[in-house]
């Protein structure tokens, strides 16, 4: 029998939202030899299967790099902030521990495959007949303005060649957490009403959580160098529509919150990322296919979360 040809996996940021479900993802096939970095307070029993090192990327030994050399890296961590003022930090912060990164990934003998999950915000909004697909050029809004100087030294890097960088960037990413979890259904489980945000005719690509993890890695594997990827499926949906299923589902009546009251209740840089109308498209439907999802229906995929929450 022949040797199984193993991979050395590092996931940066692999305890969060789409990090847990991407490693969970990855840890399905076992020539994964999964590397993650973490901090202090993590879900340790989570973790046992797969090896870990502690610290951040602005601190962390670049001497485990030489130990498990890595063959793809993913990179989902960026420093947190809840204010302006403390997101303009950690998005100074971020930039150069990113530069760092480059400049260590640049120095290995043989540099690793770079997955960088960004986000649709970075497009900013488009008008409904154009959606962003992989080639558009970046416009970013509302958080995107902090995550765009993190994601600066990766751009440069790919637009250089000086690495394989491909960028992952999804669209409304739906699972039992996160955004769904905070802003519908905490509110519907509250006020027994679906808030339906703005005028509701901005467009939301969809996709589910685990499905989104599933693209990410196609992009990792069988995506050409430097090429992006945008994560969705389907056609876009304004947030009306959203409503009107999750109505459907659960038998509650929607709510029209306009964004005067939403940047009032939670903040301008909320109710942009709110209301931004980001249809996406992509170039690479064949790539997007590889993932082979489980829920291509919206209404099957917001059922499914719906239910997860219920039992959680």
């Amino acid at each position: 029998m022949g040797h199984m040809h193993t991979r050395n996996i590092w996931v940066l940021g692999g305890t969060g939202y789409i990090g847990s479900a991407l490693v969970n993802h990855l840890a399905r096939d076992p020539a994964n030899r999964i590397h993650i970095l973490i901090h202090r307070n993590v879900p340790y029993r989570f973790l046992e299967r797969f090896n870990t090192i502690t610290g951040s990327i602005s601190t962390f030994d670049p001497y485990w790099f030489g130990r498990y050399p890595p063959d793809v890296l993913f990179h989902l961590a960026r420093p947190a902030g809840s204010r302006g003022i403390t997101r303009t930090w950690a998005a100074s912060r971020g930039e150069k521990a990113n530069r760092r990164l480059v400049n260590i990934m640049k120095g290995l003998d043989k540099p690793p495959v770079v997955v960088y999950v960004s986000g649709s915000l970075l497009y900013g909004p488009r008008p409904d007949h154009d959606p962003a697909v992989e080639s558009s050029p970046l416009a970013p809004a509302s958080f995107a303005a902090y995550y765009h100087q993190n994601e600066k030294p990766w751009l440069e890097a790919q637009q250089r060649n000086e690495l394989d960088v491909r960028f992952a960037r999804p669209g409304w990413i739906t699972g039992p957490a996160s955004w769904f979890e905070q802003f519908f259904w905490h509110p519907m489980m509250m006020n027994a009403k679906i808030p339906c945000y703005g005028n509701g005719h901005q467009l939301m690509s969809l996709i589910h959580l685990d499905d989104g993890a599933a693209m990410i890695q196609a992009l990792s594997r069988s995506a050409t160098r430097s090429q992006n990827l945008n994560i969705f499926v389907g056609k876009p949906i304004t947030m009306r529509s959203f409503c009107e299923i999750l109505s459907e589902i659960t038998g509650l009546e929607i709510e029209h919150i306009d964004e005067p009251t939403i940047e009032k209740r939670m903040g301008k840089t909320v109710a942009q990322a709110l209301t931004a109308s980001i249809p996406m498209a992509t170039l690479y439907p064949e790539l997007q296919k590889e993932a082979r999802v489980r829920f291509s229906s919206n209404r099957e995929l917001l059922a499914h979360v719906i239910g997860l929450l219920k039992n959680k």
